[in-house]
């Protein structure tokens, strides 16, 4: 396993949270939760910008495909969710934790987040160009055919996770170590691809996708 990069700073929250319907405690025209727990449910937001969530944890719920930009999240903490194709573009996100969710097709392009960790999730399929990330970490997870179309990652950790088909085009991956990770192809330029950590059987795999010739 990768060492980090830096430490990621954990949701903070109590640790006895009311357990809330949602639809109770939801008001679309103010869209803002705070201190709650929703557990074994769907929730469906609806087409909605600028809602917010606070020190709050979703277990196991479903959210539906819906379209919530500029969602911000701060302290929250998402286990065993499902947010299959839900659009969440110019998200921000700071202490937030997703641990065995599905993000399928989830669109997350210009978000900011900080202080992020997904563990075992499958976000193949998400969409997560010119984001901006920094003390981000991905462990376990699948991220396979993902767009990180031109982000800014800065001490970002990818750790046994599935990357082949991921886009990294026009990222700078210097100091990211990709090196515990398992990829057939992977879109990036060799401008791209400097200063990476790379293991030495990734090195021999990048030398052959970008079209290199080893003479012997």
């Amino acid at each position: 396993m990768n060492q980090l990069s830096a430490k990621i700073m954990e949701p903070v929250m109590p640790k006895d949270l009311p357990e809330k319907n949602f639809t109770d405690c939801f008001d679309p025209d103010e869209p803002y939760l705070e201190h709650a727990l929703f557990k074994d449910t769907a929730i469906d937001l609806g087409d909605r910008r600028g809602v917010e969530f606070t020190e709050v944890r979703f277990q196991n719920v479903t959210f539906s495909e819906a379209t919530v930009p500029q969602l911000y999240l701060r302290d929250v903490i998402f286990e065993s969710c499902d947010f299959a194709n839900v659009q969440f573009d110019e998200v921000t996100m700071k202490r937030v934790r997703f641990v065995n969710c599905r993000l399928i097709g989830t669109s997350m392009t210009e978000g900011v987040f900080e202080d992020v960790f997904f563990r075992e999730c499958n976000l193949q399929m998400a969409a997560l160009g010119f984001s901006k990330q920094k003390n981000v970490r991905y462990e376990n997870c699948r991220l396979n055919e993902a767009d990180f179309y031109t982000c800014k990652l800065n001490k970002v950790d990818f750790s046994e996770c599935e990357l082949s088909g991921i886009n990294f085009t026009g990222t700078a991956l210097k100091a990211i170590d990709i090196s515990s990770c398992r990829f057939e192809r992977i879109s990036v330029t060799l401008e791209d691809l400097k200063g990476a950590v790379v293991s030495e059987e990734q090195a021999l795999d990048f030398v052959v996708m970008l079209g290199l010739i080893i003479k012997k």
